[in-house]
Parts: C-alpha cells; sequence; structure tokens
C-alpha cells in the first residue's frame, strides 16, 4: 500500500504545476481528497465492521487498481477534479483498514506490536520512492499512474492471502449505534478535534513540499529521495514507539510530535539549499510516526472491539478530512499571494500555537491510556 502510493503521490503536485495549474488550484485539488474522505471514511468503516475487513480492503484495493490509471487520459482541471474524486473513493479506507486489520493480529500475537508491523509501510515508502523517481526522471509523468497501479493490484493479490476474521469481530446491523459509541467518548472527541486543527497547518507542508524542493532547484531523483526520506525516518520510531508511548505517555507523545512539526515547518521556511531541505525529512518519524501510533492506541484503547474500523475511521477522518480541506485551500491561496516559503512560516507558527492548546487540553490522566493499550 505505501509503496504504491510512494509511486505517484510525490510527484503528483509538481506534475500539476507542469500543467499550468495555479497554487490556488491544486489547493483546490488538494481540498478534493479530505473531502471526499470525511464523506465516505466513516461509511467504509461501518460497512467494513459489519461485512468483514478482509473482504473491503481486497475489494478497495481492486479498485483502485482498475481506476489509477485514468489519470492518463486526462489534463483539464475539471478532469483532474472528478477523477481525484474517484480515486480517493476507493482508495482512502485502505490505511485504516490495514490499521484495524494489524491491530486485530498484535491482540492475538502479543509479541508484536503495532509499530513494529507499521515500520513496513515506512520501508516500502522509502524504496519505492527512490526507484519511481529514478524511473520518472525524463519519462513521461504519467508512467507514476501506472506504476502505482501496478503495485496496487499486487496488494490486492497479497490481500486475498488474509486470513478471515472471525465472525464474532463483525457487528451486525447497528452500525450508526458505532459512530454514537465512539463519539460519546469525550476524550476521542477531543483528539480528533485537535487533529482536525493541527491538520489545517501541516496539509500544506505536504501539498506543497514537492513544488519547495523544485523552486531550489531539486531534481526528480533528489524529490524522491527527500520521500525515501521520510519513510526511512519512520522505521526506528515505528521500532521504538510502543517504548516511547509507555515512558512519556500517549498524551506527551502526541504534544511532543506538534512541537516538532512547528520546527520542522519554519526550518522549511530559511532552508535555501534542496540537499538541507531533503534532509530535514528525518524528523519526519517524529512529527508524523510516533504521534500517528500515539492516536491509533489511543483511539484503539477506547473503542469496542467490533467498532475498532468505525473509530480508527473517524480518526482518518479527522487526520485528512476539514482541517486537510481548509489547510489545502487555504495554503493554496498564501501560495499564490506570498510564496512557499512564507506559507511554510505561517504554518509553523499556527502548529507552534496549537501544541500549547494541547498542553492544557491534552494533559495526561492519572492512568495513561500508554500503560493499557500498548503491547509490551
Amino acid at each position: 500500500f505505501f509503496g504504491s502510493a510512494a509511486t505517484w503521490f510525490p510527484f503528483f503536485n509538481p506534475y500539476l504545476l507542469s500543467l499550468g495549474l495555479s497554487g490556488a488550484q491544486i489547493g483546490l485539488l488538494g481540498s478534493v481528497r479530505p473531502l471526499v474522505v470525511l464523506v465516505s471514511q466513516p461509511l467504509w468503516g461501518m460497512a467494513a465492521d459489519a461485512h468483514g475487513r478482509r473482504k473491503l480492503l481486497i475489494l478497495a484495493a481492486l479498485c483502485t487498481s482498475l481506476v489509477l490509471p485514468g489519470y492518463y487520459f486526462g489534463r483539464t482541471l475539471g478532469f483532474i477534479l472528478l477523477w481525484t474524486a474517484i480515486v480517493t473513493t476507493v482508495n482512502n479506507p485502505i490505511g485504516s483498514m490495514l490499521d484495524s486489520v494489524s491491530l486485530d493480529q498484535v491482540e492475538r500475537h502479543k509479541r508484536f506490536s503495532y509499530g513494529a508491523v507499521r515500520l513496513w509501510g515506512a520501508a516500502g515508502w522509502a524504496i519505492a520512492s527512490v526507484v519511481a523517481g529514478r524511473l520518472l526522471a525524463g519519462r513521461d509523468p504519467r508512467m507514476m499512474f501506472v506504476f502505482a497501479a501496478t503495485g496496487f493490484f499486487g496488494m490486492f493479490l497479497l490481500a486475498t492471502r488474509i486470513p478471515r476474521e472471525p465472525e464474532v469481530q463483525r457487528a451486525q446491523g447497528r452500525a450508526w449505534a458505532g459512530v454514537g459509541l465512539v463519539l460519546r467518548q469525550r476524550s476521542v472527541v477531543v483528539l480528533l478535534v485537535m487533529i482536525t486543527a493541527m491538520q489545517i497547518g501541516t496539509s500544506p507542508i505536504f501539498a506543497f513540499y514537492s513544488i519547495y524542493l523544485g523552486e531550489l532547484g531539486a531534481s526528480q531523483g533528489l524529490i524522491g529521495l527527500a520521500f525515501s526520506i521520510q519513510g526511512l525516518s519512520e522505521v526506528p520510531v515505528f521500532l521504538a514507539s510502543s517504548a516511547i508511548i509507555r515512558r512519556i505517555g500517549v498524551e506527551r507523545a502526541i504534544i511532543l510530535g506538534m512541537c516538532a512539526y512547528a520546527i520542522r515547518v519554519l526550518a522549511y521556511s530559511v532552508i535555501r539549499a534542496p540537499e538541507l531541505a531533503a534532509a530535514i525529512e528525518a524528523t519526519h518519524g517524529v512529527t508524523f510516526s510516533l504521534m500517528f501510533v500515539a492516536a491509533v492506541h489511543y483511539v484503539n484503547a477506547h473503542t469496542p472491539a467490533e467498532w475498532r474500523a468505525t473509530g480508527q475511521s473517524l480518526l482518518s477522518a479527522a487526520y485528512f478530512g476539514v482541517g486537510a480541506i481548509v489547510g489545502s485551500v487555504v495554503g493554496g491561496m498564501l501560495f499564490d499571494r506570498v510564496g512557499v516559503r512564507m506559507l511554510y512560516r505561517i504554518d509553523g507558527l499556527y502548529i507552534l500555537a496549537i501544541a500549547a492548546v494541547a498542553l492544557f487540553v491534552l494533559r495526561p490522566a492519572r492512568r495513561s491510556v500508554a500503560t493499557t493499550a500498548v503491547p509490551q
């Protein structure tokens, strides 16, 4: 999944810029994904809880492999908007389904942790982004969609080998009741609100990072290497995430990630050398991975087993929903008006403010979730 995504996602926005799209138009396109996620992700999660996560995962992987090559045949803004909505609809549930299936396996096999499983995604991203950058150099950039489709078809074949989940884990019928049950947990709602607010600042990081590197003079190969560094930085953090969360608590892990995000983005605003801008991606493990693992464990600990796909889908909607929509649109407008450096400076200060708020609203409980939800 992550390797397939790495063959096209890092190179998509520079491709859009080469078509003559403005920053505002790229931001508008960036808002399509989170808008679709916001609407469809909880529905996918409820369907998976009711009908089986494995079945929905197989279907989503196959559909993604079939629709991704469609990007090859259109270059207008309208077509790309429509196709992005279609691709996102069939692709967006895969991540949360994989998280849910992984957490089920972690519960059955206590010697594993979620972080130890998730690091394989980081490795796939790191390897595929470098390979894709080299393969795309000097070639039609639309080949990235063919590469990605091939990867997702391979994932479809592998997904059919996943063991079927026991019937008792399925939540038959009462789909909307699960959403209400999860959202009645005040601590979960506070976390979802904080993640949504933070995403307003973080979504422009990923929307304009490839373009930012291009403005600094980076080649396609260096862009691919930068995203590979992202993936590699996640590996040690995923390996150590359970120990870190047990030691400092899930709330502090989330706040630490927010503060690191702010420092990372502010660094973008002052860097002039593309090689140094690529090296900064080594902080991605702390800024994204540690915080994401902490959030996954937090939601999992507060959600009944039969509703965990719904809980993880709500978390994905928070990560990639309203905040990402607002961040993409506002980020695109700021990109056109003040440029990418000032955009990152504003984002960094905003994220720092969100981290300050989180210090008060995400105070560690007397018995931290980390002590009850993270495998030893």
